[in-house]
């Protein structure tokens, strides 16, 4: 099944040229794995990018810039093998660049829903997990204080009226108010990274 939820172009644009964050660039290399349609636009906007480069004003470089990369080019190649993918949770064939991040300790919240942070690689803000939802179970009506980007690595969720299964991408921001649900017979598993936490509706009694 192909994903039928995307990046926006802005998204892709900032991924191709190394301007996103380390979280998103993450749910992006994930999507990216099992969208062939977003990895062709990618190449596009790498292209584009290196079209501007070309066009752009020649600047000074350091003395020793030419002698360092020399260096790197005699430098023998090891030629390492990739490393092994070991199964995620329950079995689950993680994308590549997951893998090599590893998952930290899950986290129970309610029987059969389980948080686990991925670590980061950058202090910028952005909090990245993997979350286990069990069918039918919605997560509480929330906000956001910032954007948040979703990849499902297994099962499907609801967000309102949109259906998002294996693969696709979810894009939230602070006009978010939603209250997404796991669908079909199979857990939901997905990658999130989010900027600036998340508002929780309190609802108090009457």
């Amino acid at each position: 099944m192909r994903p039928v939820h995307h990046p926006s172009e802005p998204v892709l644009a900032d991924y191709a040229s190394g301007a996103l964050a380390d979280g998103p660039s993450l749910a992006v290399s994930a999507h990216l794995e099992l969208c062939l349609c977003c990895r062709k636009a990618t190449r596009l906007f790498e292209a584009v990018g290196g079209e501007m480069l070309q066009e752009a004003p020649p600047a000074e470089m350091q003395a020793d810039a030419l002698a360092r990369a020399l260096a790197r080019i005699e430098r023998p190649d090891p030629s390492p093998k990739p490393p092994a993918r070991h199964p995620g949770p329950e079995g689950l064939t993680l994308p590549r660049a997951l893998a090599a991040r590893g998952i930290g300790r899950r986290r129970f919240v309610a029987p059969g829903f389980w948080v686990a942070p991925v670590p980061s690689q950058a202090a910028d803000g952005w909090r990245t997990y993997v979350l286990r939802a069990p069918p039918g179970m919605a997560v509480p009506r929330h906000g956001h204080n910032g954007a948040e980007y979703t990849v499902i690595l297994r099962g499907a969720f609801f967000d309102g009226d949109s259906h998002y299964a294996v693969g696709d991408f979810a894009e939230c921001d602070e006009d978010a108010d939603h209250q997404p649900q796991a669908a079909g017979p199979t857990p939901c598993i997905c990658l999130i990274t989010a900027q600036g936490g998340l508002r929780a509706h309190v609802h108090l009694p009457r």
